[in-house]
């Protein structure tokens, strides 16, 4: 496989989960086109146990989350920060449900965003993120939690 057909194959699903993950499509852009970078380098020791958009996830989730820590570590204010305080009484549902995941930790939020936007199953996003599916059920649980809390302070039901 090529770079091409990889691209061609799965970039339209690993963009639209950075997007979500991040909330802007400049990084979501520049994130994905990282993504398949690396994934290209490490195409040759792909080892095909389940699906190859769970791998590019995993890729893609990485990817964020070492472009997050380098933000942190120059002191940048985050993106939800500054969209979290904008008010929100003239905003629609949708855009008040992406900011309540927008406010969620990164890990509430990938975890999330795999499930329910990408159809993955525990154990793909266990396998996926590398860690054990009670961390994904604990993550989801909670992220959902504090989501649900944040929209009925804003009478989204």
């Amino acid at each position: 496989m090529d770079l091409r057909e990889l691209l061609a194959g799965h970039h339209a699903n690993v963009f639209a989960f950075l997007y979500r993950l991040c909330g802007d499509a400049h990084l979501a852009e520049d994130l994905a086109q990282e993504t398949f970078v690396r994934a290209f380098r490490a195409l040759e020791r792909y080892q095909p146990r389940g699906k190859m958009s769970t791998w590019l996830f995993a890729i893609a989730a990485n990817v964020a989350r070492d472009h997050w820590r380098r933000r942190k570590r120059r002191a940048e204010v985050p993106y939800e920060d500054a969209v979290l305080h904008a008010d929100g009484a003239d905003m629609s549902e949708g855009m008040q449900v992406r900011e309540a995941l927008l406010s969620l930790s990164l890990e509430q939020r990938t975890v999330l965003i795999l499930r329910y936007y990408h159809d993955l199953s525990y154990a793909e996003i266990a396998e996926a993120l590398v860690i054990p599916v009670g961390t994904v059920r604990s993550r989801i649980h909670n992220g959902l939690e504090r989501m649900k809390g944040q929209l009925l302070e804003v009478g989204v039901r």
